[in-house]
This record gives C-alpha cells, sequence and structure tokens, in this order.
C-alpha cells in the first residue's frame, strides 16, 4: 500500500466482471475507490465501495474510470451488471471539470462532448503496454474457446488467422506454439513478412476465398464485414469461425448460418476468461496515467 494515494478518491463506473477487480486491485493499492454499476452480481470489491448510483460514486473523486468498451451503442456505459441504465450524455453532465476523465476505446463523439465541458479525456486503451497485454489474453481465451468448441485436438489442424495487428500475432503464436498449422492473411506485405518470419502461412487478403477453404477454425481479428456470404461460401460446414473483432464484427453471421457454419462472436474476452488479470492490468495503466497527469 502506498500512503500517497490515500488522498486520493477514484471512481469505477459500469463495465463487466474485470473492472469489479480494478477497483478492488486500486483500494488494494491504497486508493479510496467507489464504483457503482453492478447491482446483479456479489463478486468481492476489496476495500471498494459499492454505490448506489453515480452521483454517489462520483463525489471528492479524482479521477472517474469508465470501463472497456466504455460503451456499445454510444448512448449508455456498457454496463452489464446494472439495475438501471447510466446513460453517457448525462453522466458527463455530472462529471466536474476538475475530475480526470478515463475509459476504453472511446469514440470521436464521446471525446468531443466531453471536451466541450471541459473535461480532461484520457483513453486508457490507447496505452501501447495494456493493449499488448490485453492481446496476449484475448488469445488465451481464444484457444480456450477453440478447445472446448472444437470436437477434435487442435495439433496439427490448419487455422486461418485474419488480420496481423496486435490481437492476431497474439492469436497466431499461441495457435503456432500449440501445434496448429497457422496461416495469416493480412493486406499489408509488411504484416505478412512479419508473419512468415514467425514461421507462419500467408497470404493476402484478395485470397482469402482461396484461404478460407479447409480450415478447421477461423480467427478474425479485422473489425471490418470480411467473411461475407461469398467467402464463407469456401469454407467448410465443419469449420469453426471465431470472431474477435468489435461490434458488428467481421462476419455475415445470417450468412453463416444459412450455411451451417458455427461462428462464435467472442467480444471481451479478457473480461470472461481472466477478469482478475485484465482488471489488474487496466489498475496498473490508471496508476500511470494518474502520475502522467500529475494527480498522484
Amino acid at each position: 500500500m502506498n500512503d500517497l494515494y490515500n488522498s486520493v478518491k477514484l471512481a469505477v463506473i459500469g463495465g463487466d466482471i474485470r473492472m469489479i477487480y480494478c477497483a478492488a486491485y486500486l483500494s488494494e493499492l491504497g486508493f479510496e475507490v467507489s464504483f457503482c454499476g453492478f447491482d446483479s452480481t456479489k463478486t468481492p470489491c476489496g476495500g471498494a465501495v459499492r454505490c448506489r448510483n453515480t452521483i454517489d460514486a462520483l463525489k471528492g473523486a479524482s479521477a472517474v474510470i469508465l470501463p472497456v468498451p466504455y460503451s456499445t451503442d454510444g448512448c449508455r456505459v456498457n454496463a452489464p451488471f446494472s439495475a438501471s441504465e447510466i446513460r453517457v450524455a448525462e453522466l458527463l453532465t455530472h462529471v466536474m471539470p476538475t475530475q480526470l476523465l478515463l475509459g476504453g476505446v472511446l469514440s470521436d463523439g464521446f471525446i468531443n462532448r466531453a471536451e466541450e465541458l471541459s473535461l480532461t479525456v484520457t483513453d486508457y486503451m490507447k496505452d501501447e503496454e495494456l493493449t499488448v497485454k490485453n492481446a496476449v489474453t484475448t488469445a488465451e481465451g481464444t484457444l480456450e474457446l477453440a478447445l472446448r468448441e472444437l470436437p477434435v485436438t487442435l495439433r496439427s489442424k490448419p487455422v486461418l488467422v485474419l488480420g496481423y495487428g496486435r490481437v492476431g500475432r497474439a492469436v497466431a503464436s499461441l495457435f503456432k506454439a500449440v501445434g496448429c498449422g497457422v496461416t495469416v492473411c493480412a493486406r499489408r506485405a509488411d504484416a505478412l513478412a512479419w508473419a512468415y518470419a514467425a514461421g507462419c502461412g500467408t497470404v493476402f487478403m484478395s485470397d482469402l476465398c482461396r484461404a478460407a477453404s479447409g480450415k478447421a477454425l477461423i480467427i478474425n481479428t479485422v473489425p471490418d464485414l470480411i467473411l461475407d456470404k461469398n467467402v464463407l461460401s469456401f469454407a467448410d460446414e465443419k469449420t469453426l469461425i471465431i470472431d474477435l473483432a468489435s461490434y458488428p464484427g467481421g462476419v455475415d453471421f445470417d450468412a453463416a448460418a444459412r450455411l451451417g457454419i458455427r461462428t462464435l462472436h467472442a467480444l471481451s474476452l479478457p473480461g470472461k476468461t481472466a477478469p482478475v488479470t485484465a482488471g489488474e492490468d487496466i489498475a496498473e495503466t490508471v496508476v500511470s496515467v494518474l502520475k502522467k497527469r500529475g494527480v498522484i
């Protein structure tokens, strides 16, 4: 516990289970922490104080921490365990200009509106260390899903990974490590060069139809509709597709259903498969932001 943190109060508003662990870890570090939006869960929250509403949680806070993603529709705070909606617009009117506002995957509209209200905003998911940690946790969650959902062992099975950003790299590396035959499909030649250097097969996105054929598992990380009905028609019925892209995803789910192809839209995997680790990772990034902003 750091005595320096004792005089600083933080408010955690909404989110999945990882945000409770985030609040608990911040409390363990010595911060005074209040949180709300978790009415329907009794997950232990350590020394953090559970509040009935956002107004109570915000009182006296030096910083306000929103979840990742902060919202799924731009109108309501992402708070699946809240008994009532937490409207983004209303919340912003209660945040004071003296309070630092943090959140994950903040939209331009949200940032613009917050700045209009003279609020200082930080998107903690733009922190490189956190995004890499999040990618690793996502990859582990994807492996757990695949092991559970496929009726066969993964070793030697052909796996197609779409996209080679942070998440794509982590996914391709992990599935290759467990013995899968991994092929990476991407748009950029430099991305495919890195995938080749990592020992993966490579194919340009323009050849996706060919690449989709004969795969036991297709994992998408690209937030664009790339697995449309034309591409899906080349995939096998036994193929499992796991879409990691943010809503609405990169798969035509209706077309996949008509073709008899199983799909899983696996959103926010770190919060589902490793909430303690994911929550603590967010908390550590929050502390780093607070230091940079001079709050602590």
